[in-house]
């Protein structure tokens, strides 16, 4: 069977149902914040991220992996974060960014999803300003414990860390990454993640070393080994310029 390489999620933009967005609480949109992550060599690697505790923000470990400062931002407000809690296999990262004023969001757990059900998501496509988006959730894959979350959001690339939030406003899932032909096979990594992760020791901000479950073709879950025969590509975080 041929290797996978699957894209990871940089740059979102989706189709917006405006009809059905007036019921959204958009208020959730106050917990997801701007992540840039810094290099030594200056180039910002930019995703998003989700308030989940007092000053914690969890996002995607592919946008902080190669990091040495990362910079956790809303609007005109700047954090820079002391340390960070890694869980790189599940491309699960938690920021600790001391001072950050805002209101963190209610955990749910990707279990209580049914096929079907819509979602929202909120997140910084192309480095700019909140967007919100609108889908459902297309299969749900068991993986390590929990349930791997692929969604008929058409997100692209940008879209790193964006919140998916289930009808009653509890983060349920981060987008994460997606297949090449950026049509089909849209995935966000379990909320269900994040306390497990909360509990460990924080660790300086530094860059990581590891392979991600997505990204490890020797030991890809049986639902990515599935798409193999999909023409695939491997990207990087969006480079500010």
């Amino acid at each position: 069977m041929r290797p996978i390489n699957l894209i990871v999620t940089i740059l979102g933009l989706w189709m917006l149902n405006v009809a059905s967005a007036a019921e959204v609480n958009h208020t959730l949109a106050l917990s997801v914040v701007q992540v840039q992550a810094y290099p030594r060599d200056g180039k910002a690697f930019v995703g998003s991220g989700v308030v989940v505790d007092f000053d914690r923000v969890a996002t995607n470990c592919h946008i902080t992996r190669h990091a040495d400062t990362i910079v956790v931002g809303k609007g005109a407000l700047r954090y820079r974060a002391s340390s960070q809690r890694a869980d790189l296999k599940h491309d699960l990262c938690i920021l600790e960014a001391p001072g950050i004023s805002l209101p963190a969001a209610s955990l749910g757990t990707a279990s209580v999803l049914s096929v079907g059900e819509p979602i929202y998501m909120y997140g910084y496509p192309r480095a700019i300003g909140i967007a919100f988006a609108e889908g459902r959730v297309e299969r749900l894959h068991p993986y390590d414990g929990s349930l791997v979350i692929e969604t008929t959001a058409g997100f692209v690339q940008g879209a790193s860390g964006s919140g998916i939030f289930d009808l009653d406003g509890r983060l349920v899932g981060l987008a994460t990454f997606f297949s090449a032909d950026g049509k089909t096979g849209h995935y966000a990594i379990p909320a269900d993640w994040i306390p497990g992760l909360m509990a460990a020791t924080p660790q300086p901000i530094k860059p990581l070393s590891g392979s991600l479950f997505w990204e490890d073709a020797a030991a890809l879950p049986e639902f990515l080994k599935r798409n193999a025969d999909r023409p695939t590509a491997p990207s990087a975080p969006l480079q500010s310029h």
